[in-house]
Order: C-alpha cells, then structure tokens, then sequence
C-alpha cells in the first residue's frame, strides 16, 4: 500500500476526531479515546502486541485517506494491519504494513476508497517491547447520506446475525454485553427442543459449501450441558445437511464449526432456504447466536511422507540437549510474546531448545489455519531466533478440549487442529487425520488434569496412532501418583510407545525458569533434523534434577529401541552431572511393567556407570536415576519384542 504525507484534500474532512473508539485492552493511564482526541501528549497503549484497537464513525462514510501514527515513533518498529466494516461482522483488510522499517516524522499516510462505520487497527509487532500504542489516528472523508440499511448478504461465506431470520418458532430476541469490550450485541435465544430459525435464499454458491459456522453462547456455563443444533435445507422436515453437538467451551462465547454433508451435492450448491433446529437440549441449558455463516472449510495441506532415520553417530554416542516442550504466550492465554519467550529460554534460563504451544483455539483465524497471522509470525520468528548446534526455537500448536478429553501438542505440522470444529470432539475424527501425517509428532499433555476422561485412559490401542504419537508429559509436582509416573507407566502398559517429557507449560513467563521440569533428548547434532529424528525414535527423557545426563541402553540399544529377546538381558546405565550442578546421584532403578522396580542400585556420586545382566519378562525396561533430593530422571523405555 503507498504511504505518503499530503494533507488530504479540501473537500474530504477529518471523521476520526472525537468520535467514539474502543481497545481490546488498555495499558494505565490511557484509553482508547486517547488515539483520536488530537493531543500530542495522549495515547493509547495495549499488550501484547496483536491487540487490536477500534474506531465508530457512527454512520457509514466513505474514507479517502488514513494517517495513523504509532507509538513505536521514528525510533522503532511497528507492523499493524487495518481493517474495515459496515456491520461489525464481516471486515476487509485495507491496510498491512509488514516490512519492519522505521516510520518518519508524522508516521504513515494512505490513500485510501471505501465506505465503512467501523475501523480497526491490529497492531502485530512492535521493536520497543510486546506494548503498542496509537498516538494519532485520523480518517479523512466524508459522511454519507442516511439511507435505509441494505439486507444483510446470506451469500457465503459471508457472516450475517443470526436476528435477521425470516421466520422463528421459540427463538426470541435478547442483548448481551459479554462478547466484546465496550459493545451490547443482539442475538437469538432457546433453551427448548423444536425450536428453529429459518433464513430463506442462503447462498452456498456455485462453489458449495461444506461447514456452518457462528458464534454461540450458552446460558448455562457447565459444559456437560450440550445442545444439538440441525441443519436442514429447503423445509423444516427437509434433508438434514449437518449436525452439530454444542456445549460452552472456554468461554460462554465461541466460534464454534461443524460439518455439513449429504450424498446429494446439490444441497450443498446454489441457493437454499435454511432451517436451524434445536433437536435436543439438556435440562437448565440454553443456546444463544449472534451470526452464522456457511463456507467452505480451509484444506489440510498434502502429507509428507516419514523421513528416513539419521545414521548413529559413529562413534555411537549421542549427546544431551535439555529444554521445554511446551509452553505459551500472550498470543493465547499467557504473558509476553514469542520473540520474549524464545530469548528468555536461551539466555536466561539456558535451555536449549523451547517449543512454543499456543492452544490452537485462541489464534486469530482459529478455524482457518492458513490465514492465521499468529500462526506465521511464530514460525517467522521460530527462524530467526534458531541458531544450530547452540538454540532450537521450535514451535507446535495445543488442541484443547473442553468436552473433558484433554490437551494435546502437536509438531512439524504445517496446519494446527482446533475442536471448536465440533466433529473433533468426537476424538478418533481427530486421530484419523493425525495418522494421515507420518512426519508429524504428538505428545498427550499432563493426563493427570484433563477432566475426568484424562485422555480416554489411553484406550483403545491403535498401533496407527502408535507411529506418530511419541510423547507423553509427567510432573511430578502437580501428579504424585507411582512417584509421577503412573500416567506414564499406564501408556505403557496399553501398548503404547512413548518417552516421557518434562514440561513447565508456561503462562506467566518464567520459560525455563518456573521449576526443574526439563526434557532432554539425546541427538548427535542440534538442528531441527537431528531433533525430530530422535523423538520419532524416542530418543528422550524426562527430568526434574537439572543437567542430570542419562544413556540407558539395553542389548547395546540405546533408549527408545525395540529390540529382539534373548535369554538373558545386558542394561547399562551411564548417568553424570553437568558442571552446572553440585548434585550427587544416589540411587538407580531399572524398571518394568506395572512400575515395578526390577534392579535397584545405590550409589553415591556425580558419575554412574552400571552395568548388569537380568532375566526379566517385562515387555519394557525404563531406568530412574535420582539425586539426593529426591528429584529424578526418568529415560525412554527399550521395548522387547517377543516375536
């Protein structure tokens, strides 16, 4: 988009000044207000960056020309986009700036052509620190005659509210005030089974359509309550083209998806009356909508195929790498932003790896994972911030679960998978699709706080599923159970080939800092390659005694291995401290089924180098080293093939 700095001309007058403006948030001691009142001496600020602020010109103008100056000034760097609106719904981009280059005296003009009420500037980065600010912000143009407002556009995939239906049957008008800040909305309201809304010529045009979306609440915020919704085409009693089981998720207010689908193609083309039926309600619940659209969902890109294992180091040593696999940012639900995390890991807390997690139903575009601006600015800066053989800057995406399944992380995946689509709550729909991906690594996140489901107990084994599913999360300061293992051991138990993981699932900073809980994993070169590489091979531990190095080895396999059985087995444990600590190890333990301590050996020292040889019938054997304080290191299994 051109920049320059002209006045605007004569006839195209200032719209901003005074008018009212509103912030996802505001630092102390500014305001939204503060960005257009003309002061040289007020601003508004917000954090993290990706906050966006918001301007009502009260009526539709048509605007010629922005100037926005940020706070960043001409010492620094801001990126933003802006956007426009007639309805508070459906926006159009009109601006990005995102080469980081210096603004001049003044900051950025653009020419611009559109008619709007609502303007809003995201502001995406910012050089001085996660803080960003507006000093000034103009809109230049003019006021537009008053005229009936047109029909809001049922053409996909655009949004409309959802009060704008044609016919209603135990629907009824109300206003809330909790969706967005500084706004009361309308919306539609039934808590009783059989009731339905009808929208008559929605356009799913020629294109087709295969999911309805909206932006639904509920009256009742216990999410066992689940609502039902139908979509039939053409007739109250006409062909059912989707289905969705809802329930209140994070919040009372989501953007939720299901699918729609019918063996007839063309009712899902072209132009169809459209009812919405409530076909089931649990007792005390309600369902309320603000809009709904009909689209076509984004594809999942193409799989890769599985890489080819890296050669051993030849002199068959691996070395030992320590960090954190999941963590967050304010770009989700935690603190600070992902430039922040990544150099905090590195420089203060030493690590060197962190994979930032962010839940996947908090990114901007949640349900559109290709125009998620979140999604990419994490990746760009996963870049910029590695640095081979000394930090891996690594990133994932967290689906989460509300219906009391659980969390799970996923990597090396170019998309992320979010359940307010709801046909994943049904959790082998979501399975399915991970399998599709042999490259890609998932990781079942703290068992032990996930509901009352906890990740279904692990069950049922799918040996599908085993192949990219490769780590599970044990803390032993939140889970006590079996010493904090007992989610592990119960995985393993199941048939299930997992390392553990130590992790501190950051959200409030502290990325690295905030306990002992670390992941180590043993590769011959630190670089994203080598790293995949040794967790699709299960090549890492889990720890909470820091810079405690372990090799466990059983038949000359290192940890992770399935080996054939023999008769008798060769173990070695090879455990030392770093010279970072002044710990001693104490105690060692080789480990089997059901947790049971197969060979115990103490000790007393910084260095361990065991050897033995058992007769065991255990189909796994993990090792446990602990230092003196109790804390522990526990490895990989080598599984034992009884074929």
């Amino acid at each position: 988009m051109e920049h320059h700095h002209r006045q605007p001309t004569a006839d195209a007058g200032l719209l901003s000044e005074g008018k009212r403006a509103t912030a996802e948030n505001a630092a102390d001691g500014t305001e939204a207000g503060f960005a257009v009142d003309g002061r040289d001496d007020t601003h508004w600020a917000g954090a993290p960056y990706y906050v966006w602020w918001q301007l009502d010109l009260e009526r539709v103008c048509r605007v010629e020309r922005l100037r926005i100056e940020t706070e960043a000034g001409t010492e620094g760097v801001a990126t933003y986009f802006i956007e426009h609106s007639r309805d508070l719904l459906n926006w159009d981009t009109v601006v990005e700036k995102t080469e980081r280059r210096k603004s001049d005296a003044g900051g950025e003009q653009y020419e611009t052509d559109f008619e709007a009420r609502y303007i809003r500037v995201t502001l995406t980065y910012c050089s001085t620190g996660e803080t960003v600010g507006i000093r000034h912000f103009q809109a230049f143009g003019r006021a537009l005659a008053e005229r009936e407002p047109a029909a809001a556009s049922r053409r996909s995939p655009l949004k409309f509210a959802a009060v704008s239906y044609d016919r209603a049957q135990g629907f009824e008008s109300a206003e809330t005030d909790e969706i967005e800040t500084g706004r009361t909305d309308r919306v539609v309201l039934s808590g009783e089974a059989g009731s339905y809304l009808l929208y008559r010529g929605v356009d799913f045009t020629e294109g087709g359509v295969d999911q309805l979306r909206g932006e639904f609440g509920f009256a009742d915020l216990d999410k066992s309550k689940r609502v039902t919704l139908e979509v039939r085409a053409d007739d109250l009693r006409g062909e059912k083209i989707g289905e969705l089981v809802l329930f209140k998720q994070w919040k009372r207010w989501s953007v939720l998806a299901g699918s729609l689908k019918h063996e007839n193609p063309a009712l899902l083309k072209g132009v169809h009356d459209v009812y919405l039926t409530l076909a089931s309600v649990d007792p005390g619940q309600a369902l309320m909508i603000r809009w709904l659209a009909f689209v076509r969902r984004t594809p999942l890109p193409a799989p890769r195929p599985k890489p080819a294992a890296l050669p051993a180091p030849e002199n068959g040593e691996y070395r030992i790498y320590f960090g954190n696999l999941h963590s967050h940012t304010g770009f989700s639900d935690g603190i600070g932003v992902p430039e922040q995390a990544y150099d905090y890991a590195r420089y203060e807390a030493g690590l060197d790896f962190l994979a930032i997690t962010e839940h996947s139903n908090l990114y901007d575009h949640n349900l559109d994972w290709n125009r998620s601006r979140k999604w990419a600015d994490i990746q760009r800066t996963a870049e910029e911030k590695t640095e081979d053989g000394a930090f891996l800057a690594l990133f994932g995406a967290e689906t989460t679960w509300y219906n009391q399944f659980g969390h799970m992380n996923t990597y090396n995946m170019e998309f992320f998978l979010n359940a307010y689509e709801t046909e994943l709550n049904e959790i082998p729909a979501y399975y399915d699709i991970v399998k599709r991906y042999p490259d890609s690594i998932q990781q079942w996140n703290h068992p032990w706080s996930c509901g009352n489901r906890h990740l279904d107990g692990f069950e049922p084994y799918d040996p599908e599923l085993d192949e990219v599913l490769h780590l599970i999360e044990i803390n032993t300061i939140e889970s006590k159970e079996l010493g904090g293992l007992y989610y592990y051991v119960l995985a393993l138990d199941k048939g299930w080939h997992v390392a553990p993981v130590g992790s501190q699932d950051n959200h409030r900073g502290q990325w690295g800092t905030e306990n002992t809980l670390r992941t180590g994993v043993l590769v011959e070169k630190l670089t994203r390659e080598h790293f995949f590489d040794a967790v699709r091979h299960r090549r890492v531990y889990f720890t909470s005694a820091l810079h405690l190095h372990v090799w466990f080895k059983v038949n000359g396999a290192i940890m992770g291995s399935i080996i054939p059985r023999t008769g008798e087995l060769e173990f070695e444990i090879k455990a030392l401290f770093g010279p970072e600590s002044g710990s001693r190890i104490v105690k060692a333990e080789i480990v089997g089924e059901r947790g049971e301590v197969l060979h115990a050996i103490e000790h007393d020292g910084r260095h361990l180098e065991y050897k033995v040889s058992l007769t065991c019938e255990s189909r796994y054997f993990f090792a446990k080293i602990y230092q003196e304080d109790g804390e522990f290191a526990a490895t990989a299994p080598v599984w034992v093939n009884n074929e």
